[in-house]
């Protein structure tokens, strides 16, 4: 049975400031702007359980569109804890996957006539390859020549497909026309072509808007300054010629990505419309108001945010750290002194995060780490990509290593139900409610409850037990499932990251672990931790040599920004003053200009 249990909801929305509960209880369209700590997933869970349970009735529901699987993935649980659970009633997914699942797949073949009735989601070697063969079949004329970057920025400032704004540029427009053609006949689509196609169809056919507004009269959008220009598009469009009530939700000082086409004017431009309600929540439940002012300096606005700690204590530093042999003497430091020094202060290793800049700067830090015997795991850890698959793995090594003690870990309930959607999309079905497939599925992980069992014997059985190798092979839409498999498979290999690990240590590669956080600044999106430690911040890396522009310098702060408001007390700013590039040239350019912006304009919290 899915559904709200009123008691739960009652508790969660009791000690709601004033605007948290307006964003709870606001009819219409609404745009929420959320700043860091404020509470803003809470109050969007909490919406998403009122919009089901009182406003919808079925089969009519609600749709929830986030940025990644990991907000995905946050939002889930959030709504579990209410009583929810995803079904046909109440979609929680990527931006890609509401497109695909909800748009493309029921919809495109009545109108797009080269579009296979089972579509899949092509890899990077796919995409290559009819990249290549699109170029060979079109003329250019002369000796011009198209880049895959060039061709790739395109297509994503230009989402409308047979637009005029694509027509400026013919032989462009006959490449990435052709290039879909490609994958098209071959029965599939990619992630820019999803979005896309997903678009035009919400544009151009009533019918779709129609079926779309029948099944989903509301819609909830979070983190909306990440999602870009297509779905900001999606979304006007039906605001304006559909009855779907949308409530987004979004900071767009934490717009972060964007080269995948984010911009935070699409928030803004969007709470500026008439016909929505805006709402900001300016308490911070997270930080405390030394971090607060120390990040607001760090963003360099010209308007000021009016952000305030809900703490009443005086917990709270910036630390500022030179330490000029480079990164690698700032990660040895990291390694056997500043953690260490946390951990007799007691704080547990879970509330410690290291954010590093990119996979330059995290693989002298995983070795740093790894040499001082500090367990450490993370998104952003190098060791397998952190796709929902392998989360699931993460999740069932977790069970495993508790049971038959598994209140503390991850419900079996959700194991299975992600295993029965992984079977549905593969073909096989699988009833969620069949007791026999539970039976099945409870006794073939059971027997594979052994902590101490090596990993790559226990993912042999376990593959061997339920065929997840085919499984995988036949889900068309999850080529990163597939690959991520391969990856931790391939991680057992001796000399590897995982090579001689137990299913123990597997399972606390998750986020259910007493490990230290090790993730890019970009990954950290959506957590906090007691103190949060960055290194790396020299100017050329923080912003990169190559932001030239305003903008990339904006994005840049923002970066730096997310980095700095993931702490609840205390914070840590590691710089040399100078960098090597991946050719060992040396730059001196100093410490970040972040850096000396806090030095000269925030003396009183470092």
């Amino acid at each position: 049975m899915n559904g709200v249990a009123p008691s739960l909801l009652d508790a969660w929305i009791e000690n709601f400031n004033l605007k948290q509960t307006e964003a709870y209880e606001s009819d219409g369209h609404c745009a929420v702007l959320a700043g860091p700590g404020s509470g803003k997933t809470r109050v969007l869970a909490a919406r998403v359980a009122r919009l089901y349970s009182q406003r919808v009735k079925g089969p009519r529901g609600v749709a929830c569109v986030t940025f990644n699987n990991e907000a995905v993935r946050e939002l889930r649980i959030r709504l579990r804890d209410l009583g929810l659970n995803p079904d046909k009633r109440l979609f929680i997914g990527t931006v890609h996957s509401f497109c695909l699942g909800c748009i493309v797949a029921p919809f495109g073949r009545l109108f797009v006539e080269d579009l296979d009735s089972t579509l899949g989601v092509a890899g990077d070697m796919l995409k290559s390859q009819a990249f290549q063969t699109a170029l060979a079949r079109v003329n250019f004329g002369g000796n011009m020549a198209v880049s895959r970057g060039t061709f790739d920025e395109y297509r994503k400032a230009h989402p409308i497909i047979n637009s005029e704004a694509r027509q400026e540029y013919p032989e462009l427009a006959r490449l990435v026309q052709e290039y879909e053609r490609v994958l098209h006949k071959q029965g599939f689509l990619d992630f820019e072509g999803i979005v896309h196609l997903a678009l035009d169809l919400i544009r151009r056919q009533e019918f779709v808007r129609l079926a779309v507004e029948a099944r989903f009269p509301f819609l909830v959008v979070d983190e909306y300054q990440d999602l870009g220009y297509p779905l900001h598009l999606i979304i006007e469009t039906l605001m304006r010629t559909t009855c779907i009530e949308v409530f987004a939700v979004g900071d767009p000082d934490q717009s972060i990505y964007g080269f995948t086409g984010a911009d935070p004017k699409y928030l803004r431009s969007l709470a500026k419309e008439s016909n929505v309600h805006c709402i900001s929540l300016d308490m911070n439940y997270r930080c405390s108001q030394q971090i607060i002012d120390g990040s607001q300096v760090a963003l360099a606005t010209e308007k000021q945010r009016k952000y305030v700690s809900a703490r009443d204590d005086e917990v709270g530093e910036v630390r500022l750290l030179e330490y000029p042999n480079g990164l690698g003497e700032q990660a040895e430091v990291i390694a056997t002194k500043l953690i260490p020094y946390l951990e007799r202060k007691g704080v547990p290793n879970s509330q410690i995060a290291v954010l590093y800049i990119d996979k330059w700067d995290g693989q002298v830090l995983s070795q740093a780490l790894k040499e001082g015997g500090i367990q450490y795991s993370g998104k952003g850890d190098l060791r397998y990509p952190r796709t929902p698959f392998t989360r699931w793995l993460e999740d069932i090594a977790a069970w495993c290593s508790l049971y038959p003690q598994t209140q503390r870990g991850p419900r079996f309930d959700d194991l299975f139900f992600q295993y029965s959607k992984v079977c549905e999309e593969a073909g096989t079905s699988v009833n969620t409610g069949d007791l026999t497939s539970r039976v099945e599925f409870f006794k073939a992980i059971t027997s594979l409850a052994m902590p101490d069992m090596a990993l790559h014997a226990w993912l042999r059985q376990l593959n061997s037990l339920l065929d997840l190798e085919g499984l995988l092979q036949a889900r068309k839409a999850h080529p990163d499932d597939l690959a991520g498999w391969h990856s931790v498979l391939e991680s057992c290999v001796e000399g590897k990251q995982l090579a001689g690990s137990s299913l123990s240590y597997f399972s606390r590669c998750g986020d259910r672990s007493d490990t230290v956080t090790l993730t890019t600044l970009h990954s950290s999106k959506g957590l906090e931790f007691e103190v949060v430690i960055m290194p790396g911040l020299e100017e050329g890396r923080l912003p990169r040599f190559s932001a030239k522009t305003e903008e990339a310098v904006a994005e840049a702060r923002r970066v730096f920004y997310v980095g700095m408001t993931r702490a609840k007390n205390s914070i840590y700013l590691l710089y040399s003053g100078w960098y090597t590039n991946s050719y060992n040239r040396i730059f001196r350019n100093g410490p970040s200009r972040f850096i000396i912006e806090l030095e000269s304009n925030a003396p009183p919290i470092l």
